[in-house]
């Protein structure tokens, strides 16, 4: 019994913990697998920029340029959030990685998250870029 009571603190903390499910989307013109992609070094966390171009061989000729997209330290002031904020469920930061080919979005990843933005989001999220545009399928 002693073990029972010792035991549902943990399942609040195991139960409470989210994951956060990112939103992909992918032009259906986009010609898969892609063989290149030119990264934007317009991005305001120049550290997530330096690391992204650790985990890929960019390539400045390339028509297909990513862009990667950060926020920390979100913090909304109205009060029709006022509940969702007050309960947890108000995210701190999100990622944001898109591909564009001139003007046209053809891949896109986003993802909210409750904690701020660190070199592992980033990653994550290439990693799914990859495995959704690099990889033939079947080398998975």
């Amino acid at each position: 019994m002693k073990i029972f009571l010792y035991l549902i603190p943990l399942i609040f903390f195991v139960a409470c913990e989210e994951k956060a499910t990112p939103s992909v989307i992918i032009s259906s013109d986009l010609k898969r697998p892609i063989h290149c992609m030119k990264l934007n070094k317009l991005a305001d966390d120049k550290e997530l920029l330096s690391h992204l171009e650790k985990l890929y061989t960019f390539d400045d000729s390339c028509p297909l340029t990513l862009t990667l997209s950060s926020k920390k330290d979100i913090v909304c002031n109205s009060t029709n959030n006022m509940m969702s904020k007050n309960m947890g469920k108000f995210p701190k930061s999100f990622v944001k990685l898109e591909l564009r080919e001139g003007m046209k979005v053809e891949y896109s990843y986003y993802v909210d998250l409750y904690s701020n933005v660190d070199e592992d989001d980033v990653e994550e999220g290439f990693e799914r870029l990859k495995k959704d545009l690099i990889m033939p399928k079947g080398a998975e």
